[in-house]
């Protein structure tokens, strides 16, 4: 259940980051980038250039040409490493950059850039070597070891470097690898940022109590670190402690280096902790300043269909659902809930169509079958209906409950009643018997088993010729007249089983039948009822 609601929120914030952030420094941003969020360490990257001093927009520009990179702008990556270059030319960084982006290009021209870094650095020798050793694994090429094996003589305790190592174990699949150069990261520099977040990171799937350990360690080190308040919180959510990673998303975004993106983040996590009023007060202040904004309007419909404003719901769904450029970004649950709101305005047909395109998003999904068979049947299309509460127990396994068998015999009898093909007809009865079988099977003390197991015997034997029902409805008498019932099931059965004694006491002697048995059926149902229309019949034997 928690692999599927991380999956389920993965699809929901699919729709990309778009925000800005209050930062302090940029400093906040080289945070971002190394614990491998390239999109919010841009964010800040470009919110903090202006006012800094060369040296230090040397750096900030180095780390932002480093995220365009990791975003596939290359160009504009270039363009930072040659500004870093221009605003202080001994800054030895923005000449791995440079180097980096030769590579696989003009590799001679990419080592001249490597080498000139590593001339250029008197007391950092360990993290250029590494950023160089980062470049070429990144780039794929082997050279990276010589590198790696010279920011180990630098400094063997440098943390970056352990780091590294453990992305390049991480990568080869070997993950308790990768998990001990962390470790040392960590046991080097107590405050490394990154080695904690990409730690955390590995956990989340196989451990989520350990990951949040982890980011608890890092936070008792540095409470008011934006980007370790936010891992907190998502190890929180991972870990399906929704309250508890609402508490911490709250922490986070009172903190002025918060992304406003991650209001719609807060208030989903709010939504997914039902606490419904809560996050659409959040959604409406964000929509006021982003009225098309997917996400925004995703969780304004999502919200306002929990708490059962459907005209509202509906609307918000609007916005977004029918985007021709959405289309990709779409979940299954999206469908789901905004076919609900459009069906609680009176819209069924469109409500049959949504859920349709739900099942098609995620046709694994029991319980959205399910609802896909009560959608049909709504729309009263019955065997569409009876087929997809086939599907869904198929799907539903061992889950099945024995009232499921009794509504697919329902939903297939009903087909078969809409059905004018007798053909296609007695094929639907048949399914129809063959789920009231189970019950009858599953639940003998109900006598509803054997009831429906007649009417469906009935419908394929419109005319009584073969008497299919007869069996059924004697086992039903024999449980209704055990227990005294005088109801219409029973009387139900005692003029079935009449009528099939009439036609065939009429056929065995037409003249001069004296009809014992058909009286003897019909006169219990006089007995229960003295006025009962079978009275007439009775009077003309």
């Amino acid at each position: 259940m928690l692999k599927k609601s991380i999956l389920f929120v993965a699809l929901l914030f699919g729709a990309g980051l778009v925000s800005t952030a209050v930062a302090q420094s940029y400093t906040d941003g080289v945070e971002y980038f190394k614990a491998g969020q390239a999109d919010r360490a841009k964010i800040i990257l470009d919110n903090t250039l202006p006012g800094l001093s060369a040296t230090d927009k040397a750096a900030a520009l180095y780390y932002l040409g480093e995220a365009e990179y990791a975003l596939g702008n290359k160009e504009m990556a270039s363009k930072c490493y040659n500004e870093g270059v221009n605003q202080d030319a001994i800054y030895p960084y923005n000449y791995i950059g440079l180097g980096k982006l030769l590579l696989g290009v003009n590799d001679k021209e990419a080592d001249v850039n490597f080498k000139k870094a590593v001339k250029l650095t008197k007391t950092d020798k360990a993290g250029v070597n590494t950023n160089i050793a980062r470049a070429y694994f990144e780039a794929g090429m082997p050279q990276y070891q010589k590198y790696l094996d010279a920011a180990a003589r630098a400094n063997s305790e440098y943390a970056p470097l352990y780091v590294l190592q453990g992305d390049i174990a991480l990568k080869n699949g070997e993950t308790g690898l990768a998990a001990g150069e962390y470790e040392n990261a960590i046991y080097y520099d107590a405050n490394c940022v990154e080695a904690y977040v990409k730690y955390a990171k590995m956990h989340y799937p196989i451990n989520p109590k350990f990951a949040i350990s982890k980011l608890e360690a890092l936070l008792a080190l540095n409470q008011a670190s934006a980007i370790a308040q936010r891992e907190y919180a998502e190890a929180l959510f991972n870990a399906g402690r929704f309250t508890q990673a609402v508490k911490a998303y709250a922490t986070y975004m009172s903190n002025p280096n918060h992304f406003a993106s991650d209001r719609a983040r807060h208030a989903a996590l709010l939504f997914f902790d039902k606490k419904y009023e809560e996050s659409l007060t959040l959604i409406e202040e964000a929509l006021v300043n982003n009225p098309e904004d997917m996400l925004l309007n995703r969780f304004a419909m999502y919200n306002n269909n929990a708490l059962e404003n459907y005209e509202q719901a509906a609307n918000y769904g609007a916005k977004y659902m029918n985007e021709e450029g959405n289309a990709d970004l779409l979940t299954a649950q999206d469908y789901a809930i905004y076919g609900n709101a459009l069906k609680k305005v009176n819209r069924p047909d469109e409500y049959v169509a949504l859920l349709e395109k739900a099942v098609a998003k995620n046709p694994e999904d029991a319980t959205l079958i399910k609802d896909l068979s009560d959608a049909y049947k709504a729309a009263d299309q019955m065997v569409k209906s009876a087929d997809a509460m086939a599907k869904y127990m198929e799907l539903a396994g061992d889950e099945v409950k024995t009232m499921d068998f009794f509504n697919l015999g329902r939903a297939y009898y009903s087909a078969a009643q809409a059905d004018t093909v007798m053909e296609s007809k007695v094929e639907l009865f048949k399914k129809a018997d063959a789920a009231f079988a189970v019950v009858a099977e599953r639940a003998p003390e109900d006598f509803r088993g054997n009831m429906w197991r007649a009417r469906a015997n009935s419908g394929m034997d419109p005319e009584t010729e073969l008497g299919l029902a007869k069996p059924y409805y004697e086992l039903v008498v024999e449980m209704l007249e055990a227990r005294g019932d005088k109801s219409n099931n029973i009387i139900e059965a005692y003029q079935y089983l009449g009528y099939y004694n009439y036609l065939k006491e009429y056929a065995e002697n037409p003249q001069g039948a004296k009809y014992l048995e058909t009286r003897k059926w019909w006169g219990k149902i006089l007995e229960i009822n003295p006025n009962h229309s079978i009275k007439e019949a009775m009077s003309q034997l």
